[in-house]
């Protein structure tokens, strides 16, 4: 049922699971969990993605060193349409 909440939350669920975990998570408290704490970490993610991108620090100096800068444009893209709502 895991994979089915996760795969829901990235929307690669059919209509039909999607009413299967609908069904089971309105009965199942340890999945209802689950999704909670999957929504959470994918909020945390959203909100800290672009900070780990914009910060300097903790090593940012080393990783500019070594990447263009086109590079981490690339990086900073795909890493904000991963983090995008919708996804």
């Amino acid at each position: 049922m895991t994979k089915l909440i996760s795969d829901a939350l990235d929307g690669n669920a059919t209509l039909p699971q999607r009413m299967e975990l609908w069904m089971h998570i309105t009965l199942c408290g340890m999945c209802r969990r689950f999704r909670s704490n999957a929504l959470a970490i994918r909020r945390k993610v959203r909100e800290t993605g672009s900070e780990l991108i914009e910060v300097p620090g903790a090593g940012a100096e080393r990783a500019d060193a070594s990447l263009s800068r086109d590079a981490r444009k690339r990086i900073a893209a795909a890493m904000k349409k991963f983090t995008t709502p919708g996804r």
